[in-house]
């Protein structure tokens, strides 16, 4: 039985509230970090270079998403829900796992890559010139899999502005200060990202030492029996695959696009794709600060705080998100004039894809909301699907339209997750709505 709205219901609620305002601010950090880097690199590199950069920046966080594979979301769900009950030593024992498993994971993707480079450069994405970047690039996939690792695990101890703070918020920052006081090279630059990784990774595994002394059991909430959650890797599979479909939606029209268009489109598509997922800013940052209550109201069976913290982040996405994607239709020439001369080509590419995203805008967090929950096995249906759709609409339609067949296929398919979550939802746990 759900347990009823209480005071303390509503003061988390409350508490959620600001928290929501918090993330935005480290987010807004972001999005400033990022267009500016973003700026800054495309007016020093040119196209043709900033295209290898985004290439390396798409490799690096595939490769990452590998190497996790799904334990951050599972070791977030663990640590929130056991802390939930009282169960810190579980909570200790998944954190502690999933870490072995990530650096492990860190460690042999970027040997891979590594010794891998040059077919990949030369086979996949027929640009000899990638070699030695894709080299360099092998030394962020470590840094960036601990970082994103060690974020994940902050937000499962509600510590969600921090995880952002340390995943989103310190590599920009970093990277573009490289780039102002006078790194103007390509190599120069991946080396700053590597370094700006690294800094956000130390920075996460310092703030989770303060959370130590958390990890004991402490007296369950009333209520009786609390079944144990399933083991890590069971939890983490079905998320790892939703992981790596993730991974490859963001990575397949740009490599596809790669293979049948110069490295100055992929640059121009790469930046205007950049631009709207900037939505996804708002999204996450919202849904990764509702993601261990989602994890901790479902423990207990409190689907009454479930469905109000849900449409409290719904309605914060769609209200910060709504106005910037209708900058995006409304004057993408100007917003990629702003990037540097030559990325204006892809002003129509901008305005498709940003209508991709306004369907994610208005239909957001049910994917976390599954995630959290223990139905990670619907997502990974769910994304399958969408995977399956990305491959047939991209190689559909980017040979023949190039720039514009890719971001058609990037709108639609973005469409159909948003879509396909929220009915998943509606279905499995109408309550949660």
């Amino acid at each position: 039985m759900p347990m009823k709205l209480t005071g303390h219901t509503l003061l988390s609620l409350l508490k959620a509230h600001w928290a929501f305002g918090a993330a935005l601010v480290v987010r807004g950090l972001e999005v400033v970090g990022k267009l500016g880097l973003y700026m800054l690199a495309a007016r020093i590199l040119g196209v043709f270079e900033a295209g290898l950069f985004f290439l390396c920046n798409t490799w690096v966080s595939a490769s990452s998403t590998i190497a996790r594979a799904g334990f951050e979301k599972a070791v977030m769900r663990h640590i929130a829900a056991e802390l939930a009950v009282g169960r810190g030593i579980e909570a200790r024992r998944a954190l502690l796992g999933g870490a072995l498993w990530v650096t492990v994971g860190g460690i042999l993707i970027s040997l891979l890559t590594v010794l891998f480079a040059e077919p990949l450069a030369t086979l996949v994405f027929h640009e000899h010139e990638l070699t030695v970047p894709l080299m360099i690039s092998a030394a962020s996939i470590l840094p960036q899999t601990l970082c994103i690792f060690t974020a994940h695990a902050l937000t499962g101890f509600n510590r969600g502005v921090a995880g952002q703070f340390v995943q989103n918020g310190l590599w920009p920052i970093i990277t573009f200060a490289a780039l102002a006081v006078g790194i103007h090279s390509l190599s120069g630059i991946l080396y700053a990202f590597a370094f700006a990784n690294l800094v956000g990774a130390v920075w996460g595994v310092v703030l989770l030492l303060h959370e130590r002394r958390r990890l004991h059991d402490t007296a369950p909430p009333a209520g009786g029996h609390v079944e144990n959650l399933p083991a890590l890797w069971r939890t983490a599979w079905p998320l790892a695959i939703v992981e790596y479909v993730q991974a490859a939606l963001n990575s397949i029209p740009t490599m596809v696009l790669a293979a049948f268009a110069a490295a100055s489109a992929v640059g121009a598509f790469s930046v205007a794709n950049r631009i709207t997922v900037l939505i996804w800013v708002v999204i996450i940052a919202i849904s990764t600060i509702a993601a261990p209550s989602f994890a901790a109201a479902h423990r207990v069976g409190d689907f009454d705080q479930l469905r109000a913290l849900n449409r409290k982040a719904r309605l914060a996405i769609a209200a910060c998100g709504v106005p910037a994607i209708a900058i995006m239709l409304i004057a993408p020439t100007p917003l990629l004039h702003l990037i540097g001369p030559g990325f204006e080509m892809a002003a129509p590419a901008l305005m498709i894809m940003a209508l991709g995203q306004l369907v994610n805008c208005l239909l957001p967090t049910q994917d976390v909301m599954l995630a959290m929950t223990g139905h990670g096995r619907v997502l990974r249906w769910l994304n399958a699907a969408q995977l399956v759709s990305c491959c047939v609409l991209c190689f559909a339609l980017i040979p023949p339209f190039g720039m514009m067949g890719a971001a058609i296929a990037t709108a639609l398919f973005i469409a159909q997750g948003g879509i396909g979550t929220t009915l998943a939802v509606l279905k499995l746990m109408p309550r949660a709505y």
